[in-house]
């Protein structure tokens, strides 16, 4: 009922507020009922669906309102349906046995962690060919492409970041970290008077320093692409790279950073913003490692914070952890793929005139513009976007994964994992997945 309910209320915001006389149909996808809204003029044309996470004002869901509309307005004989559900509610699933069923939707949104997966299956149409794609910048490129194709283009690009608590650093005499020695030493400082120095949760809290302190070795190398090929074919075992990030991380548990008595169950179940965001703004924690959209969040919790969004702090100093959001694809195995790609392009040509307007990004897409910065609180993090170490999320080039896996790990540094096991299970999941990628 959860579920039904998310998409009814979305899809009623997306369709029944801007197109005269919808109706309801109601699909059942493994037992769980899916509500398509759709007008009646739409049952006269030719229908193409897309399919998007409405995950609010991160996923793009509520910005393509108008755009769809205008669309449908402007292409007599072609009419996009939008239909939606939220990520936590089985949007990763969802999508990819949609596509699997053969009757796959002709656009879709897809989440960093199934590029990969959907690329072995062959779902995504080469974009390359479109305008919008040559106006990308570099960092926006780089998220778009898998293999030898574009998969995507990149509708807002954002990062995970530190955030820090002026005021709680304030009250340690303590000043903002530039560097991982300066981190340590803020974390030691309030540790040793009684507080604690990060919040933790289960994603953000672990995966974000691991990765930062493991692999700036490999994007802030001149010779990054020729690293990850040697990481794809093994010849170079990850934990060459990731057992300093792992050894970061276990200093961070082992000296009560995030709390003390902490297990890797107890962890595992903290959901990231129940606790984290909420402890950071309330000043209970100094730190908090997390999407540079939550500022938003931060500032609705507590109006009156003082605090900045920065680089990830790391040996040789300040890196962004960067990430396309809403990455919008075309189903290669669509039968209306001439309508999708032309509707596609219509979609990214607006919205990349929308940026040069209001400046709606989160952090810069496009060339060619001039980017101007909406909160002067995350000016420390663009500058590291711009000028300093870039590292991805989840990089589509690399065969295999690291997000889930550094987490995954993390979580049982907790129950008294060391780095240096951690760095052998890596390499071994390194391995396997590489060989399950041959084959």
């Amino acid at each position: 009922m959860k579920r039904m309910l998310t998409v009814v209320c979305v899809v009623a915001m997306l369709c029944g507020l801007i197109l005269g006389g919808c109706e309801e149909n109601s699909d059942l996808e493994n037992g769980e009922q899916v509500v398509v809204v759709e007008s009646k003029e739409s049952q006269k044309e030719q229908v193409l669906t897309f399919f998007a996470p409405i995950d609010g004002k991160s996923s793009g869901a509520v910005a393509y309102r108008k755009l769809i509309d205008e669309y449908n307005s402007s292409h007599k004989g072609v009419h996009v349906i939008f239909e939606g559900i939220a990520t936590a509610d089985g949007f990763n699933q969802y999508l990819e046995e949609r596509l699997d069923s053969g009757k796959g939707d002709d656009i879709f949104i897809v989440n960093e962690d199934r590029v990969k997966s959907l690329y072995s299956k062959g779902y995504f149409c080469d974009l390359s060919g479109l305008a919008s794609v040559q106006m990308l910048n570099k960092a926006a490129k780089a998220q778009a492409v898998i293999g030898d194709i574009t998969y995507c283009i990149p509708v807002n690009m954002s990062a995970y970041a530190l955030f820090v608590n002026l005021d709680v650093l304030k009250k340690y005499a303590l000043q903002p970290p530039r560097d991982l020695e300066e981190f340590v030493f803020c974390c030691r400082t309030i540790k040793q008077q009684g507080g604690t120095p990060i919040s933790i949760s289960r994603w953000h809290a672990t995966a974000i320093p691991a990765i930062a302190n493991g692999f700036d070795k490999i994007y802030g190398s001149d010779s990054s692409s020729s690293l990850v090929s040697e990481i794809n074919s093994g010849e170079q075992h990850i934990s060459i790279y990731m057992l300093e990030g792992f050894e970061v991380f276990e200093q961070f548990v082992r000296e009560g950073w995030y709390g003390n008595g902490l297990t890797g169950s107890a962890v595992n179940a903290m959901k990231a913003g129940k606790n984290d965001i909420p402890d950071f703004t309330d000043g209970k924690t100094a730190f908090y490692f997390g999407p540079l959209e939550y500022m938003q969040w931060a500032e609705e919790l507590n109006p009156m914070l003082d605090y900045q969004v920065q680089g990830v702090p790391t040996a040789e100093g300040l890196v962004s952890l960067v990430t396309a959001e809403s990455r919008l694809c075309v189903n290669d195995n669509s039968k209306n793929k001439h309508e999708a790609l032309d509707f596609v392009a219509y979609l990214t040509q607006r919205i990349y005139q929308d940026s040069i307007t209001n400046g709606d990004t989160l952090l810069p897409v496009y060339d060619s513009f001039e980017y101007n910065i909406k909160n002067e609180r995350m000016r420390p993090l663009y500058e590291t976007y711009v000028n300093g170490v870039r590292i991805p999320i989840e990089d589509p080039q690399m065969k295999i994964t690291y997000w889930d896996t550094v987490q995954e790990l993390c979580i049982k540094i907790f129950d008294d994992m060391t780095a240096d096991e951690a760095a052998a299970a890596y390499d071994k999941i390194q391995m396997e997945q590489i060989k399950t990628h041959k084959n």
